[in-house]
């Protein structure tokens, strides 16, 4: 299944930021690309391989921007198990 914004992975309150985000996101990375213009290209005119190196750029920091979060989370379940694990046991009487 499609995991979108409207199969529930981002909160209902988040969902209408969505798309302009994405496309903020893309012309940021078309910009880095050397296409300052790219929200106002005509991209049936533009090669496929511009609009690829777009896409692929973009798809690379959303792989490394998960990255980032699925490894923050794991380190700090992991401290979490931890801090459980060695808390001594209290005494009852």
């Amino acid at each position: 299944m499609k995991t979108t914004a409207a199969t529930g992975l981002v909160p209902r309150e988040l969902q209408q930021y969505v798309a302009p985000a994405l496309e903020e996101f893309r012309n940021e990375t078309a910009a880095e690309l050397g296409m300052p213009d790219y929200a106002y290209i005509d991209k049936g005119e533009l090669p496929s391989r511009l609009n690829g190196k777009v896409g692929g750029g973009m798809t690379k920091k959303m792989v490394a921007f998960a990255e980032a979060v699925l490894a923050w989370n794991y380190k700090n379940r992991v401290l979490l198990n931890d801090t459980e694990m060695n808390r001594p046991e209290m005494l009852t009487e």
